[in-house]
């Protein structure tokens, strides 16, 4: 009893549902996932394509040409990649040091003048 000499009302609460819902969405077909495109995705490959087509006539790349040899430009191709990333590995890190000699400091200054106000 309580101090007012009623007795406490006491509703039972009835406890919650252990049955799950399953509220997983099947997955798609496997053609549906690989060409599967939206609107605007289709509008950015068609976008690419005239880019890429622009690029190829001004070249006046002709793929039926006798002298045409895709798999010598492939290989030509990675040759001149691999040339190029040794290059910037060789010559970027003068510029990467300069820069960070004005960026690194600038942060630092930054980071300590914003310290109170981040969480």
């Amino acid at each position: 009893m309580s101090a007012t000499g009623e007795e406490p009302v006491v509703t039972p609460v009835e406890p919650a549902s252990t049955k799950k819902t399953s509220t997983k969405v099947p997955k798609r077909p496997v053609l549906l996932r690989l060409f599967g495109l939206s609107i605007w995705g289709g509008f950015k490959l068609v976008v690419v394509c005239v880019l890429v087509g622009f690029f190829l006539l001004a070249l006046e790349f002709d793929p039926a040409a006798k002298d045409v040899n895709v798999l010598g430009a492939l290989t030509d191709l990675i040759k001149n990649l691999a040339g190029a990333a040794i290059w910037a590995i060789t010559n970027f890190w003068k510029p990467l040091l300069a820069g960070a000699s004005i960026v690194l400091p600038l942060w630092v200054l930054w980071r300590l003048a914003s310290l109170p106000f981040r969480k």
